[in-house]
């Protein structure tokens, strides 16, 4: 969930055109080395917002041998396919009226974008509401917005036709284990905030640029929106990022496993308030992952787990303070759900998701 509206009101912006079904037969295969599709779910309160960030991204394109196709579902618009040129777009097929949120219609979506744009190697960014890996039909929702519709991130991934080189997420607290560990085999690399994202999301003027090089620098990726916040005043310097390398996750969980099996905790008897907290809701749910560990093993040896850590986290930055309100004293580049013992819906939900099962969590829970 982008939270900018809590700083500064948008004024939604007049957008028409001439969106028409393309003809099959004159409409060309455009191979490329990479193609990046960047996908709008932003049939929403956003709306205006992806309309700023589509000018951003026609801003920062160049032409280095890549397909840039966004998908774009606006408020009051027939969603369409936008082919990024040159500081230009141009509409290529529009959509009848869908739910972007739904996994089913979102994949047949790509499915279109990778059979007219086909690539050696594909890049997605994932742009809309987020809430980590909460489940839809809550008060909160996971990914997506789509007049009232929310997707759960085993159902994204589920969606996600073929292995990706990197997925970026412009939406809120998406960098969480639970959900990098559901994404793990869609994607090599993550990046992704593990606290909300404001203001403007993402300077794709200065993002595009970088993942259209022939060989993407995942790091200077993270940076530059790192340091259009940092760089910012008051309330406005709020920021947290990660790049995660997804072919360590699985070790991750079996160190996270070994600590729980070998050393006798309950994580249920320590104060949730005491761990570095990872959002701003009231009823917490979001955790430094790091915070949580070195807490509940506070005299145990964790040397390994710290170590895949490391490995599986390749960068990270934050601002010492979110929003002028919440401290962030230590981020280690993922956040993580803690039982809560009010919430027997949410923590039902969370023994299904495969990170609570392979690192050993779902047998530290309330009943």
């Amino acid at each position: 969930m982008k939270i900018e509206k809590i700083i500064m009101s948008s004024v939604l912006l007049a957008f028409t055109a001439c969106h028409t079904e393309y003809d099959e037969d004159i409409i060309p295969i455009i191979y490329a080395e990479r193609t990046v599709i960047v996908y709008m779910s932003a049939d929403n309160d956003l709306s205006a917002d992806a309309l700023d960030d589509i000018e951003e991204i026609k801003k920062g394109y160049r032409d280095n041998d890549v397909n840039l196709v966004i998908f774009a579902d606006l408020a009051r618009e027939s969603p369409y396919l936008l082919e990024i040129g040159l500081d230009s777009g141009e509409i290529v097929k529009t959509y009848p009226e869908i739910n972007s949120a739904n996994a089913s219609q979102m994949q047949e979506v790509l499915n279109d974008i990778i059979d007219l744009y086909p690539a050696n190697n594909y890049g997605l960014v994932l742009w809309s509401h987020g809430t980590s890996w909460l489940p839809p039909n809550t008060p909160l929702r996971s990914f997506g917005r789509d007049h009232g519709n929310e997707m759960n991130i085993p159902s994204l991934s589920i969606a996600l036709p073929i292995h990706f080189d990197f997925i970026l997420f412009d939406a809120c607290l998406m960098g969480a284990v639970e959900v990098a560990y559901e994404l793990k085999d869609k994607t090599d690399y993550i990046i992704a905030s593990s606290m909300e994202i404001i203001y403007k999301g993402f300077p794709y003027d200065r993002i595009i640029p970088e993942v259209v090089k022939p060989v993407i620098n995942y790091k200077s990726v993270a940076k530059h929106y790192f340091d259009y916040y940092d760089n910012m005043d008051g309330a406005y310097r709020s920021s947290t990022i990660s790049v995660i390398k997804t072919q360590h996750l699985r070790e991750l969980a079996f160190c996270l496993k070994q600590l729980f099996e070998n050393h006798e905790t309950n994580i249920q008897l320590f104060e949730r308030s005491t761990i570095q907290r990872m959002d701003t809701y009231e009823e917490q749910y979001c955790f430094d992952l790091a915070d949580f560990v070195n807490t509940i093993f506070s005299e145990i040896d964790k040397s390994l787990f710290t170590g895949v850590l490391n490995e599986t986290v390749v960068y990270k930055a934050y601002t010492p303070m979110f929003l002028s309100e919440y401290e962030i004293k230590t981020y280690c580049g993922l956040s993580c759900y803690l039982p809560h013992p009010k919430r027997k819906d949410l923590n039902d939900y969370y023994k299904t998701l495969e990170w609570c099962k392979d690192s050993g969590i779902d047998k530290k829970f309330i009943d």
